[in-house]
């Protein structure tokens, strides 16, 4: 198993941890207020570590994919979070699961990528496997409406912000340099969308600020072990190992919540699985997405 898929799990791992955190806050404190203090949370995380190392602290604000990095961060995070008051849990992580589709999209039209069977038939694996998983919980109705369109609006924001950070990613040398422009792309973002917050301003209580904190570091381990998987796997894996967080969620609802391991679960969780397996095999992947 490569250096990338190994990252790439461990990362599917978190985000499948965080998605349930996320849902918990909602619950006290506004969307568009969770997403800028996660954001600036992730930015003090990732700014102490890289003062531990004894390192440069710099990135480069003109980059054309940090630039794309932060927009489709503000937008993905806009839509996402809002979204998740108006739908359940379930059909949010369905809908932004739909990001593999929009990648390929893009990658054909925007960057002139050849796609070949194995892309369509890993991204269409991924895709059903995470909406097998979660069709038990899935809610439909028209008071989902608005929520499940948000949904899916992230899902075309996160495919853009996989496709540049990706990008970003394979161009990098070192760790030290992932960091930064880690950094860059969560300070940038949080003080982008922290006039979002006097919207409806919500002083969090003590449990919310702990979990507040907890949401925020959890975000800078997230990224930074997808961004150390993204420097090594094609664009298309690296995408799909985010699927993975479905089957993660899936996974320790069964080991700690006790809930039931459906036979339409487990054959998701195994699409998802194959979709992974299948591109990232393919080591020149790349050359063609």
């Amino acid at each position: 198993m490569g250096r990338g898929v190994v990252f790439g799990l461990m990362a599917a791992f978190c985000w499948g941890a965080h998605s349930v955190i996320v849902r918990y806050l909602t619950g006290g404190i506004g969307g568009l207020q969770i997403g800028a203090m996660r954001l600036l949370i992730a930015a003090a995380a990732i700014y102490l570590i890289l003062r531990v190392l004894n390192t440069t602290i710099s990135f480069n604000w003109r980059d054309r994919m940090f630039q794309l990095a932060v927009a489709f961060t503000v937008v993905n995070y806009i839509f996402f979070h809002v979204g998740l008051q108006f739908t359940g849990a379930a059909n949010a992580m369905v809908l932004e699961n739909t990001a593999p589709i929009f990648v390929l999209l893009f990658l054909y039209f925007f960057a002139a990528a050849s796609i070949g069977w194995k892309e369509l038939a890993a991204t269409a694996l991924a895709v059903g496997g995470a909406s097998l998983i979660m069709s038990l919980d899935f809610d439909s109705g028209r008071d989902r409406l608005l929520g499940d369109l948000l949904e899916l609006a992230a899902g075309v924001s996160w495919a853009g912000f996989l496709i540049a950070s990706s990008r970003a990613m394979q161009a990098s040398t070192s760790t030290v340099e992932r960091l930064n422009f880690l950094f860059g792309v969560f300070l940038c973002a949080g003080l982008l969308m922290s006039p979002l917050i006097l919207i409806h301003p919500v002083t969090p209580s003590f449990n919310d600020t702990l979990f507040l904190l907890l949401l925020g570091i959890v975000t800078a381990l997230c990224y930074y072990l997808w961004y150390e998987a993204a420097a090594t796997l094609s664009t298309l894996s690296a995408t799909l190992m985010f699927a993975l967080s479905v089957v993660f969620t899936f996974i320790n609802a069964a080991v700690f919540l006790g809930e039931a391991i459906t036979w339409l679960g487990a054959l998701g969780a195994f699409m998802v699985v194959c979709a992974v397996v299948l591109t990232s095999k393919e080591k020149d992947a790349d050359k063609r997405l």
